[in-house]
């Protein structure tokens, strides 16, 4: 796992790094100087300014060697671009290019110069940029030459408390999305939904959470009949988790965070073609996202409740498997008509949001869910799609992920949807047809939440990096993490509230 240390620094007098970062926008080139720290770059600095070496266009790199042999070895010039309409998002991607530029040099620490000015936002940025763009996947690679970041200091000019505290808690949130990244991206041969139980109970570490696993065993009595039609086809047994931390000493009700994690996706009896199909091991993404959630809820102490739910199963095909035609009683004792056995995530997802209604009264739920192939025809591979029966929910999940940088777009839940998933032997099907399929796999999923507050995130395009993704420097190929820095921040300020 990333264990960059990222501290604030404001002792400029003896400063010793292999690195020293400067963050440069378009109209401060003309002034540029490092003399406040060392004079040792200033000539050459004039120099490349005078010959347009250097301009501070967006994403533009100069790096400087010492000749004079003092303790800051190399100056790194970051081209900031204009000011105008920059945001943290920005800020996230060009500290990435200067982590992955350092990484190419061979170089484990730097020190960054921030830009003048730098908020809170920003700042938080800044640290994301660091830790995740130096997040790679390669535990299985033997061979592979790990040159990670051991530490970056962050020169602070002002109020180094505060700052420090940005510092520690954008590290807790980037180190949970680590945390997930690491399991999406782990094979099904060494991620079953038994693994998955154990991964979870690693959190229960903290005195504050407490896991719990219904097995199978304890399914059919609870009434859970979705989870155990979707996992009977295979040979790992399916599992509900359930991960609760208790942060307030008040009788608070909790937000759940409910996430699919089909921990391999063969589409069961409706079979997907073999072509991509290694990819599915990514269909486990919202369950992994949720136990990045509870780490970063516990480790931030959070003075709220939440509870994190996984309804974990593998969809194989076997003598076992539930078929097309079958019907389902599920938690809440309605019925579905199976029409297609790869639409599964709705069912397991549907059981837990039923269970979790009933046993929990939440003041609030959200479910993420690599859900239909259909949300990546509607808005692509960069976008995630959004469901949801609150308004006030709805505005708060979209303004936070405006602030991460994880794109969401609302879409809409009218009786029409809902219309299309009628049986005649059933109480519903479990598809509508081709016609909006991410919005009636929502709708289907409508039934099981009552009256509460409800958001269902569709990350199926951006749960980890395929055809037609934006890169991002901070995002490696593999799985992303996507929505749990969103969610993270939701249940911040809903613990300030």
């Amino acid at each position: 796992m990333n264990m960059v240390i990222i501290e604030a620094e404001n002792n400029t007098s003896s400063l010793k790094t292999q690195l020293l970062v400067d963050c440069v926008f378009t109209d401060e080139v003309s002034s540029l100087s490092l003399s406040e720290i060392t004079s040792d770059f200033d000539p050459l600095i004039r120099e490349i300014i005078a010959t347009k070496e250097f301009t501070a266009k967006d994403g533009t790199i100069s790096i400087i060697h010492n000749n004079a042999g003092s303790s800051i070895k190399r100056a790194l010039l970051l081209g900031m671009g204009d000011k105008k309409n920059f945001d943290p998002e920005r800020t996230r991607n060009l500290i990435g290019k200067v982590v992955n530029k350092s990484k190419e040099l061979g170089i484990n620490e730097f020190v960054l110069i921030p830009f003048k000015n730098m908020d809170n936002e920003h700042l938080s940025a800044t640290v994301e940029g660091i830790k995740l763009s130096d997040y790679l996947f390669n535990n299985y690679k033997s061979d592979e030459d790990k040159n990670d970041l051991n530490q970056v200091r962050i020169l602070i000019r002002n109020d180094l408390k505060n700052n420090q505290k940005i510092i520690h808690d954008s590290s807790i949130v980037s180190d949970a999305v680590i945390f997930s990244r690491n399991i999406s991206n782990l094979p099904p041969n060494d991620c079953s939904p038994k693994d998955l139980a154990n991964f979870s109970a690693t959190l229960s570490k903290d005195q504050k959470i407490k896991v719990r696993v219904i097995e199978k065993e304890e399914m059919e009595p609870y009434g859970l009949g979705g989870i155990l039609a979707v996992g009977k086809g295979s040979s790992s047994s399916p599992k509900l988790i359930i991960i609760e931390y208790s942060g307030s000493t008040k009788n608070e009700k909790p937000i759940i965070i409910v996430g699919k994690a089909v921990t391999f996706d063969t589409g069961g009896i409706s079979i997907k073609p073999s072509e991509k199909m290694d990819e599915m091991k990514y269909d486990k993404c919202g369950g992994c996202n949720v136990l990045g959630i509870m780490k970063a809820v516990s480790d931030l102490n959070l003075n709220t409740n939440v509870i994190g739910m996984i309804p974990a199963v593998e969809n194989m095909p076997s003598g076992n498997s539930y078929r097309p035609g079958d019907i389902i009683k599920m938690y809440n004792r309605k019925t579905v008509e199976v029409l297609n056995t790869d639409a599964e995530g709705r069912i397991i997802l549907a059981d837990a949001l039923a269970f979790a209604v009933k046993t929990f009264a939440p003041k609030a739920i959200i479910d993420m869910a690599t859900l239909t192939g259909a949300a990546i025809i509607a808005l692509g591979t960069n976008v995630a799609a959004l469901v949801g029966n609150n308004k006030d929910l709805v505005k708060k999940i979209i303004d936070f992920s405006n602030q991460t940088g994880e794109k969401i777009w609302e879409l809409p839940l009218y009786d029409e949807y809902k219309e299309q998933l009628k049986s005649s032997t059933a109480d519903m099907k479990n598809i509508g047809g081709r016609s909006a399929g991410a919005i009636t796999a929502a709708a289907f999923l409508s039934n099981f939440v009552e009256d509460t507050p409800w958001i269902h995130l569709d990350i199926a395009g951006t749960a980890w990096n395929q055809e037609g993704t934006k890169e991002k420097t901070y995002n490696s190929k593999g799985a992303t993490g996507f929505g749990i820095r969103t969610i993270v921040k939701y249940l911040i300020n809903n613990n300030l509230e």
